[in-house]
């Protein structure tokens, strides 16, 4: 970023994504922290106090009528997603937050929030790190240039090393809506197109305790995009060797393949057998210089007017894959997705 000027920026949500972020955004010089919110704040106050924060509130609405910021970071549950980026868009501040804007089937609600945004003339960056991801940015810039030629298939893994508690599910959504949102993004980032079909399956092979929550933990989904392609996601909520995440794009001249990112590139082969190194065991390991870059990206959308990384259309599209597989899961049917967008 070319420019010296900084935002002054309020941090809503101090979890265990929102202190992970934290840490990130104070790498970022033209990041200026004002002031922190979390409803426990308390408990954090020495922590930050070290960290040299110490505006510290438990009522987020402190930093949205706070005139000395201009930009807000909500790293919420998603429960709270809908409410708070209406408020911040009409207290007229710029906004980054993590992925679903909310967890109502109905997709208006989630429109409400980007007419909000759109009608106060402010930003909104959704948080699909994996976009800015070194490997999978670097797969993309060469699938939009041309390298395998047409790309016909794409294929992602992702798999957590353990099941996420239930209490916190119940807050941030299921399956589908938390954990394969990502990777439907991601499936529409690669191809340069919308989802047009989903026929998903799923079921409970490591928690049968989940169907209390009406959720899953395995999940193989088939997508047919605007472009004729096809893709493939499967998903896991328990990979015992560490966190899986694997992206294959196959095309009429070759294919791009990002595989694991783990502790060493060492690999040992001998007569008895192979041994490699075990991915990263957990995603705020396995994606810090992604979370880092799409910081970047959003600071450099403000300060000098670069494209945002991820846009309320794409949260919106991603949204509706997720509706989509949840029908054809109960259903046992492909289901269509609307690939029309407008406020």
């Amino acid at each position: 970023m070319a420019s010296k000027k900084r935002i002054n920026a309020g941090i809503i949500g101090l979890g265990r994504a929102g202190q992970m972020h934290l840490k990130n955004l104070l790498t970022i010089p033209e990041i200026n922290i004002v002031q922190v919110s979390d409803i426990f704040v308390d408990k954090l106050a020495d922590q930050l106090n070290f960290m040299g924060i110490t505006n510290q509130t438990r009522d987020y609405m402190d930093i949205l009528n706070n005139p000395d910021i201009d930009t807000v970071f909500i790293f919420t549950s998603t429960d709270m997603h809908e409410e708070m980026v209406t408020a911040a868009a009409n207290a007229g501040k710029n906004i980054f937050c993590e992925k679903p804007l909310s967890m109502s089937p109905d997709e208006q609600a989630s429109l409400n929030v980007l007419k909000a945004v759109r009608d106060n003339n402010v930003k909104l960056q959704i948080g699909f790190n994996r976009r800015s991801d070194p490997q999978f940015d670097s797969i993309h810039q060469q699938v939009v240039s041309g390298t395998i030629g047409t790309p016909q298939v794409v294929k992602i893994t992702s798999r957590d090393p353990e099941v996420t508690p239930h209490n916190i599910i119940k807050r941030i959504g299921g399956l589908l809506f938390d954990f394969t949102m990502h990777d439907f993004d991601m499936a529409r980032f690669m191809m340069g197109s919308d989802i047009t079909e989903v026929y998903a399956q799923a079921g409970r092979l490591v928690d049968p305790g989940l169907a209390e929550l009406n959720d899953y933990d395995t999940a193989i989904i088939n997508l047919k995009f605007a472009n004729g392609a096809f893709g493939l996601i499967d998903n896991s909520r328990r990979a015992v060797y560490g966190y899986d995440q694997r992206v294959e794009v196959f095309g009429s001249e070759g294919m791009l393949k990002a595989e694991n990112v783990s502790g060493s590139t060492v690999e040992l082969y001998n007569a008895d057998n192979e041994i490699k190194k075990n991915p990263k065991p957990a995603f705020q390991q396995r994606y810090k210089p992604a979370y880092i870059a799409e910081m970047r990206k959003f600071v450099d959308s403000i300060l000098n007017d670069a494209p945002l990384a991820a846009t309320g259309k794409d949260v919106i599209m991603a949204q509706r894959a997720a509706n989509a597989a949840q029908k054809s899961i109960d259903t046992g049917l492909p289901q269509k997705v609307d690939t029309n967008f407008q406020l």
